[in-house]
């Protein structure tokens, strides 16, 4: 029964701190991908995505986590909460990194625009013989 007890508790932490970190991902990735991609509806799209696969993969992992167990159920807590805290952190920084390679691509290929536009005026009409 104790153990039951301590599988809840770990879940229950984890979920409020997996619940509040998506969240702010939610929240600061909204705005910066709006920067990225001048659609809003797309911006709010990739954003969603992202978000959801934070909640699916470290509720996942959080759920395998609150399976284990060890003799002393304070302890076995305690560093079940340990694990989660540190598999959300890694999980944050690898969706901080997703979403900087998503708006690192779109920079580019926008520059890569306006070099094109830039090039084309530059070069002037082209005289058909």
């Amino acid at each position: 029964m104790q153990a039951d007890m301590a599988s809840l508790v770990v879940i229950l932490v984890g979920a409020a701190v997996v619940f509040i970190d998506g969240r702010l991902i939610w929240r600061s990735g909204a705005t910066y991908l709006e920067e990225v991609y001048s659609d809003s509806k797309v911006a709010d799209s990739v954003n969603r995505l992202v978000a959801v696969l934070f909640h699916l993969v470290v509720l996942g992992l959080l759920a395998m986590i609150s399976v284990t167990s060890s003799a002393n159920t304070v302890e076995s807590v305690v560093l079940r909460i340990g694990v989660v805290l540190l598999v959300t952190a890694l999980a944050h920084g690898i969706t901080i990194l997703v979403l900087t390679r998503i708006r690192r691509k779109q920079r580019q290929q926008r520059i890569q625009e306006e070099i094109a536009v830039q090039t084309q005026k530059a070069a002037g009409p082209i005289d058909e013989p």
